[in-house]
């Protein structure tokens, strides 16, 4: 009688123990993860390319701050985050129209 329990105890405790492992691999938990990490790598590029911009726009030339403007934009859409990329359209809007730079219209 006390084997039996053992051994059921022991089942349940293995089961516990590997559940998170068949859900990483047999479950879909590899592309959640990576669709997490995705999405941070995606926002930490866009970050990188406003302080960039800041840095183009500090320099006094109009052309390199369009062109980093719609650099920003350009990752904000590809990270899917539309507020953001929608701002950052408007700054490139306006750095361009500043530095005498027509953009294609909508």
């Amino acid at each position: 009688m006390r084997t039996k329990d053992l051994s059921t105890l022991q089942t349940i405790f293995c089961f516990i123990a590997l559940a998170p492992g068949i859900w990483y691999f047999f479950c879909d938990g590899i592309e959640v993860l990576a669709r997490q990490n995705t999405r941070a790598i995606d926002r930490n590029v866009a970050f990188q390319t406003v302080a960039q911009y800041h840095i183009a726009k500090r320099s006094g030339l109009a052309r390199v701050a369009c062109a980093q403007a719609a650099a920003a934009s350009t990752s904000f859409l590809r990270a899917n985050d539309e507020k953001d990329y929608e701002q950052w359209k408007n700054t490139e809007r306006s750095d361009c129209k500043i530095a005498g730079i027509e953009m294609a219209s909508n």
